[in-house]
């Protein structure tokens, strides 16, 4: 059940991508009004987000569960860490095809190589092999179909960072939570996890709303065209959080790490189908260098975790 977990939760990120392609891409109204910024979509988005946590949560709070530091210092570190690397991948989104960004964000791989490094903690060689392939997969990804703007690269190397830093923070509060609420997570594996999402995404809604008067907007179609973008995302966490719990953030990273072959697919399949506002048409070789750059990022992480 966990491995399906993981493989949705990769489906639901590349369809996320493609949503928000979308939302950054498309005019957002009649006439020749500019693409939408990321930050509007971030900001309606969680806001829908949100309201979906703030339903359904209640049903979902543990009666045992209390206000305690195990959880909710890990619950505020995440939905901090959360809130930059999703402003740097949205951003990012707006100039790159989703093919190309979802296979480079396994690139966090050398970012907690770096980290580990930074702790003193000692690399093996097949770690060390996972973070050159990594690195060599970028590369190729980076020139594969155009060379990638300086202002997008930091954007989503500052992604991974902060994404690695979730990861992190994702299991620990799902184990705060259930070690406060005394929950069992064999008989009980979905509680914390899909709790845990849903406070995430209830406080999220806090900073979100504060985004509404500079980056949020009054149009319907705003409104509208940012949901298929928030049930996409809201899906691949709640998958993403119960895959964590159940194979933990190593077997997770790795199954997640697929993300980028699936939307290499989506993308090519949109292509062919004429949305060329959601990805680029490109020669056939530059898809093959593609897919065996989201190859190889995958095979970076299976090394560095195995």
């Amino acid at each position: 059940m966990g491995v399906i977990l993981g493989l949705l939760t990769a489906l639901g990120h590349a369809t996320a991508y493609v949503a928000a392609r979308h939302f950054t891409t498309a005019p957002g109204g009649p006439g020749s009004r500019p693409a939408r910024r990321g930050l509007t979509l971030l900001a309606l988005a969680h806001v829908w987000m949100a309201a979906v946590a703030a339903v359904v949560l209640p049903l979902l709070w543990p009666a045992t569960l209390g206000l305690d530091a195990r959880w909710a210092a890990p619950l505020a570190g995440l939905v901090a860490a959360f809130s930059v690397a999703q402003w740097c991948l949205l951003s990012a989104l707006r100039v790159l095809d989703g093919s190309r960004v979802a296979p480079l964000l396994s690139f966090k791989i050398a970012v907690l190589a770096g980290i580990a490094a930074v702790r003193g903690e000692i690399l093996g060689p097949a770690q060390w092999a996972g973070v050159a392939l990594a690195v060599a997969g970028a590369l190729a990804l980076g020139t594969a179909g155009g060379r990638i703007g300086a202002r997008p690269a930091a954007q989503l190397f500052l992604a991974c960072v902060f994404y690695a830093v979730c990861d992190v923070l994702i299991l620990a509060t799902i184990r705060g939570a259930e070690a406060a609420a005394g929950l069992d997570p064999a008989t009980q594996p979905w509680a914390a996890p899909v709790w845990a999402v849903g406070a995430v995404y209830l406080c999220l809604g806090v900073p979100a709303l504060l985004l509404l008067p500079r980056f949020g907007s009054r149009r319907p179609s705003d409104w509208r065209d940012a949901v298929p973008y928030a049930a996409a995302w809201l899906f691949a966490m709640v998958t993403l959080y119960a895959t964590f719990a159940r194979l933990g953030t190593v077997l997770g990273a790795i199954l997640q790490s697929s993300r980028g072959l699936i939307a290499i697919a989506l993308g090519v399949a949109l292509a062919a189908a004429g949305f060329e506002h959601l990805e680029r048409r490109v020669p056939p070789g530059v898809v093959v260098r593609r897919a065996l750059a989201a190859v190889s990022m995958v095979l970076a992480v299976w090394l560095y975790v195995s």
